[in-house]
């Protein structure tokens, strides 16, 4: 006996069971992670293991242009392929529905002090990847720091741990206040960050440059007024600012005083002649300059950071809390000024990365890179540069387009799903829906789970 069924749309319900079973016999002659199998009405693809990324909007980093209804398949730690084609999920593999959710790859945070709390319970390691963060370039390098990344690289391949990418590259950032910027550049210095730290790069940008810079470098020989208790190296390192922001608030405000935006163009035209990238680090400068802000000192963040650690931040709040509030001011209309010269170089072509300095007073792992998108946005650069600071431009910098920057066929497979267009604004940089690590899926609901993880363990 047999039966025969007429659905709906008028077709042989039988038809409709011979397709099903002809990729059902693709799939058992498949001995690759991708099938392709053809049933009469189209090609179609069957994955049998990996992360399957359905109806995916991509978002190509070079210039902000989209191409929607993609499938993204990813396996092994890379990206296999990007097809329109539909794409059937067996055995193994994993279906996320992408639908409304916008792709970027994995961003990369490009100065961070990381490695030295790899031992820590917990790491650094799940507020990053909550946060987006795939990588980050390691500014420790120390020989028992650089062992230490490579082990976790290697542990992370391996699946023994999730951490980002650690990424070592041995390059000098900070200007010596002896030199100017403009020696620096010609002498071949890759890249300057924090704008060059202290009185900075922006010293050069000033019409008295020479005598500011000798007056500056005879006080540094004298001694620094005692601080009060507690003080240790690390208070110090924590927030500059906040022990010497009194005694060279004059310099800072000769260099306000004496601002030149022709020479900071010309300085900038010497950068991109000898490519000398710049990190800006502008939430480190900012969380120095208002050392005791209670965005800072009251933000909701802080359940993400050890109480010890959250002691330190607070010893140095209370330090810069003394200081005079003629010197503050000099402070805050000195971190304006940076905004602006940061603005300046960007517009006359200096390619720029983001970092954002984890390890200083206030600068949360993993959400200070977001702080730091924000403060890049505020000083005039589009949401897609900034989103290029911590996508395309990385991988330029490391030399490694051929492995990261773009979401494309052979690229490594470390992606963020956002909620909303990150070219409309980079709030929408945060509203993470899913990261991809490694090859390894994390849902929205495994991203909250690391936060609340970590705000538990510091909460006991």
């Amino acid at each position: 006996m047999s039966i025969k069924k007429i659905n709906r749309d008028g077709t042989n319900a039988s038809i409709k069971i011979r397709k099903r079973l002809l990729g059902v016999l693709c799939a058992a002659a498949a001995g690759s992670l991708l099938t392709a199998c053809n049933d009469g009405g189209g090609d179609w693809v069957e994955v049998t293991q990996g992360v399957v990324i359905r109806n995916a909007t991509i978002v190509d980093t070079r210039d902000g242009s989209m191409t929607s209804g993609k499938t993204i398949v990813v396996d092994g730690g890379k990206i296999k392929t990007i097809t329109s084609d539909p794409v059937r999920t067996a055995g193994t593999a994993q279906a996320v529905d992408a639908l409304g959710k916008y792709v970027v790859p994995g961003f990369v945070d490009m100065h961070a002090h990381v490695v030295e709390t790899a031992d820590l319970q917990p790491t650094f390691f799940p507020l990053l990847i909550a946060n987006g963060i795939t990588a980050f370039r390691e500014e420790s390098t120390t020989d028992a720091n650089i062992a230490r990344g490579k082990q976790v690289n290697a542990d992370s391949a391996a699946g023994r741990i999730d951490a980002p990418e650690v990424i070592f590259d041995g390059v000098e950032e900070h200007l010596d206040p002896a030199e100017s910027a403009f020696d620096a550049s010609n002498r071949g210095i890759p890249s300057v960050d924090h704008l060059g730290a202290g009185i900075g790069l922006i010293m050069d940008c000033s019409t008295q440059a020479q005598s500011i810079r000798a007056d500056f470098l005879a006080m540094s020989f004298k001694p620094f007024p005692p601080p009060p208790p507690p003080f240790s190296l690390s208070n110090f390192i924590l927030n500059p600012r906040a022990y010497d922001g009194a005694q060279n608030a004059p310099f800072y405000q000769r260099v306000l005083d004496t601002y030149d935006e022709t020479l900071c163009k010309s300085l900038s035209q010497t950068f991109v002649r000898n490519n000398t990238w710049q990190t800006p680090t502008l939430i480190r400068l900012r969380t120095q300059d208002w050392g005791d802000d209670p965005i800072y000192t009251q933000a909701p963040d802080l359940v993400y950071v050890e109480k010890s650690r959250r002691a330190l931040w607070q010893q140095t709040a209370d330090q810069f809390s003394t200081m005079p509030i003629t010197a503050v001011a000099t402070l805050h209309d000195y971190y304006e000024l940076q905004k602006r010269v940061t603005l300046l170089m960007k517009r006359n072509g200096v390619k720029m990365l983001a970092g954002s300095d984890v390890g200083g007073s206030w600068v949360i792992p993993g959400f200070s890179l977001q702080q730091e998108f924000h403060e890049l946005a505020a000083a005039g650069l589009s949401p897609l540069e900034v989103l290029q600071t911590t996508t395309l431009n990385p991988a330029e910098f490391l030399k490694r387009q051929s492995s990261m920057g773009t979401v494309e066929e052979g690229k490594n497979a470390d992606l963020v799903l956002l909620n909303a267009n990150p070219i409309d604004g980079v709030d929408n940089l945060g509203k993470i829906s899913g990261v991809v690590l490694r090859g390894r899926y994390f849902p929205k609901t495994a991203l909250d789970k690391l936060k609340s993880d970590v705000a538990a363990a510091y909460a006991s």
